[in-house]
């Protein structure tokens, strides 16, 4: 996979971003739901063997109480022989004998089971030890799930008596069967906490599977960048030569033409051809103007390839924005008179020392201040503002022009975005000035921002971390 370098445009990175953060999501929730099936299928599982457990033991106490049980549903001492631990209702709690190895002193363990018998009206016969108490009044058979003493859950079993009465069988009373369901719930504690921590664990390597696989798929498109990025700096390298040595012969033979009123030139224009069908000056400016725009075009490409290099920061210098934008606004000076837009400036700060390339911060003023002009009426106003805030520096550009609308305001850094074409390619813009300019800005650790809403002035913003001067 080819990595992605730091000249790489920024809606690539989000776009990778985006793509990695769709991934995770999309395996994140398909991990999770299967996590938790998987969780509540096994403690579904468990607590059907706990039932099934809870239904053979009920039919075998059931089997064995059944020929014991006297004619009448009243506490008597069989219960207590046939059930070791059993406590009748009205008579001493026994103990149970140690040595007597039968499957009924397992079921009467209070630690893991309890039993109570009912008589048909509901009233209590026999208990073991620390049986929950769950009212009175005739039980429903089949099951039911309480909250013990302890607030754990537990989980009791009742079903029907019976007793022998010659060939036929009579309902006696009921036996009631519980179990603490503490150790499920234990368990399902257990598994709560191992699966979220196996979660997160698989999320972690999931983001760096997202991220690298999100790679892969946009490495075809980073690539197609680089190489367009590749051809329009060779091919704007290439043109320079040409269009210099093409602007060269223009202006000599517009030179020629002036010295020589009604006579062609003696140049490549005047061979063979009638002094009629020479290009007259009008059209040779025409021409050179032309040129010009082009020659600046492929500067302006070239400038913003260089400011998507990589860099490590070393050329940076200590540079003072205030006197960069005292020197831009008496440059501007005539080109604002002569639209008849009044420049002002607002430099509230003497020192607004920044860490930077002095060069590229002057063209990014620069930018946005012909961006402001461009904009703005005649009688209008530009001001170019300078700010302290404490530890930034704060530059802003203001316009009195038409303002931008809300859908548009996102697109006006692309690069050949124009609000109005016709008139940006009258004016010689070439639609990349924004795009440098923020190009600079991010270079700079900034973004410029724009804050504008239609028929009123847009202003164009940046922060840049400021630096105290030794003294």
């Amino acid at each position: 996979m080819t990595t992605p370098r730091p000249m790489a445009p920024t809606l690539l990175w989000r776009a990778r971003l985006r793509l990695a953060g769709l991934s995770l999501l999309v395996m994140g929730a398909i991990l999770y739901a299967s996590g938790f099936v998987m969780a509540r299928l096994l403690l579904h599982e468990q607590e059907t063997a706990i039932k099934r457990e809870l239904q053979i033991l009920a039919g075998t106490l059931h089997d064995s109480l059944k020929p014991t049980l006297p004619p009448v549903p009243q506490p008597t001492a069989a219960l207590s022989l046939v059930l070791p631990g059993l406590c009748v209702v009205g008579e001493r709690c026994a103990e149970p004998d140690p040595l007597v190895q039968r499957h009924a002193v397992s079921a009467t363990d209070p630690s893991r089971f309890q039993l109570r018998i009912l008589n048909p009206r509901g009233a209590l016969i026999a208990t073991s030890p620390g049986a929950p108490q769950l009212g009175s009044g005739v039980p429903h058979t089949g099951w039911l799930q309480h909250q013990g003493s302890d607030g754990s859950r537990q989980l009791t079993y009742t079903i029907h008596l019976h007793r022998s009465h010659g060939s036929t069988q009579q309902d006696w009373g009921y036996l009631q069967i519980s179990r603490s369901l503490v150790d499920l719930d234990a368990e399902a504690q257990r598994l709560w906490w191992w699966g979220h921590g196996v979660f997160v664990l698989a999320m972690a390597g999931m983001a760096l599977a997202s991220w690298w696989l999100a790679g892969l798929a946009m490495a075809p498109l980073l690539e197609a960048y680089r190489r367009q990025e590749q051809f329009s700096a060779d091919v704007a390298h290439e043109l320079r030569t040409p269009l210099a040595n093409l602007l060269a012969l223009l202006e000599a033979e517009r030179d020629a033409l002036h010295r020589l009123p009604g006579q062609a030139p003696a140049g490549r224009f005047s061979t063979g051809r009638p002094a009629a069908e020479a290009p007259s000056a009008t059209g040779l400016d025409r021409m050179l103007n032309q040129v010009r725009r082009l020659q600046q075009l492929i500067a302006d490409l070239l400038l913003l390839a260089s400011l998507e290099q990589p860099t490590n920061g070393s050329h940076r210098r200590l540079c003072n924005l205030a006197e960069i934008c005292a020197d831009v606004l008496e440059d501007f000076s005539e080109a604002a008179a002569a639209s008849a837009v009044t420049l002002q400036a607002a430099i509230e700060v003497g020192d607004a020392t920044v860490l930077g390339v002095e060069s590229e911060l002057s063209r990014l003023l620069i930018n946005l201040l012909s961006n402001a002009l461009q904009h703005s009426p005649p009688g209008g106003k530009v001001l170019v503002g300078l700010q302290r805030r404490g530890r930034e520096i704060h530059l802003f550009v203001q316009d009195s022009g038409a303002g931008i609308p809300a859908e548009e305001q996102g697109r006006i850094f692309e690069r050949f975005h124009r609000l109005d074409a016709s008139r940006s390619r009258h004016q010689g813009s070439t639609g990349l000035g924004l795009a440098i300019a923020q190009a600079i800005a991010r270079r700079h650790g900034a973004v410029i921002r724009v804050e504008s809403t239609p028929g009123h002035a847009s202003t164009f913003s940046l922060w840049l971390s400021a630096v105290r001067r030794l003294p």
